[in-house]
């Protein structure tokens, strides 16, 4: 079978990485406790397509969940300040800039080349992270968290009420025992525990527990206005399952 190349230097790119508006929250300001110039020696942060750097006995976190093509919150960014003091690897497979003439094929080789990159730095990572955006569909996502939920090493951040398919990611979770939050600020503790219980022993207790009261703070001071939004939520939760029908009806 050929091989489809695409030419980087003159293929429109797109920037997959930008800013995006977080009109929901789902994103809190930086913990007060976390210092940004507090970074280890070993640790990396890898996105494709370049090859994943693992530092000697380091670990690996894995960054699954929304991308959405770029229209999702720009979580894997967020999270990267509270593990950058770790001699860990972060494979973020959420790339800077994307060839929009990419084909979602085989033969087409940026798609190929991405694939391979985020099943391989699956298959090698101590840890799975998963982060569904709930304005967002994540097809992939729930394709990867479908493959790898019998492994023992994933976690997971759905709001089961706002995103259209959390029932199925909550049940999935609660009968496979697999860590499961709302709330992106309580992935921060719960990925650290398990990275600890699978050997990142520079994680402590006491770490796990800072982590864990702040994201009790933050749950706690934006209860009120969450609530307020759960008439828009539900509203807007619809609209994603109806364009998803839409989107398998046959031609």
């Amino acid at each position: 079978m050929s091989i489809t190349t695409n030419n980087a230097a003159t293929a429109p790119k797109t920037n997959i990485d930008g800013d995006i508006p977080d009109t929901e929250k789902q994103l809190p300001e930086l913990a007060p406790h976390i210092d940004l110039k507090n970074i280890h020696p070993s640790f990396r942060h890898c996105t494709p397509p370049d090859k994943v750097e693992y530092i000697g006995e380091n670990k690996s976190l894995f960054l699954a969940g929304s991308i959405e093509m770029g229209a999702a919150i720009t979580w894997q960014r967020g999270i990267l300040p509270y593990f950058q003091h770790l001699p860990l690897t972060v494979c973020n497979p959420r790339r800077g800039h994307w060839d929009t003439t990419t084909k979602p094929t085989k033969a087409d080789k940026n798609f190929h080349n991405q694939v391979e990159w985020e099943l391989n730095a699956l298959d090698k990572a101590t840890v799975i992270c998963f982060f569904f955006d709930i304005t967002t569909l994540s097809p992939v996502s729930m394709l990867e968290l479908g493959l790898w939920a019998k492994n023992g090493n994933v976690v997971v951040c759905c709001n089961e009420e706002f995103f259209w398919k959390g029932g199925n990611i909550r049940i999935v979770c609660d009968r496979l025992g697999i860590p499961y939050v709302t709330d992106f600020s309580q992935l921060i503790a719960t990925t650290k525990k398990m990275l600890k219980k699978h050997g990142l022993k520079e994680i402590t207790d006491e770490e796990i527990e800072r982590d864990r009261k702040w994201a009790d703070q933050v749950v706690a001071d934006n209860a009120e206005w969450k609530a307020s939004r759960s008439d828009a939520r539900q509203a807007a939760r619809e609209v994603k399952i109806q364009a998803a029908k839409e989107a398998v009806k046959p031609l």
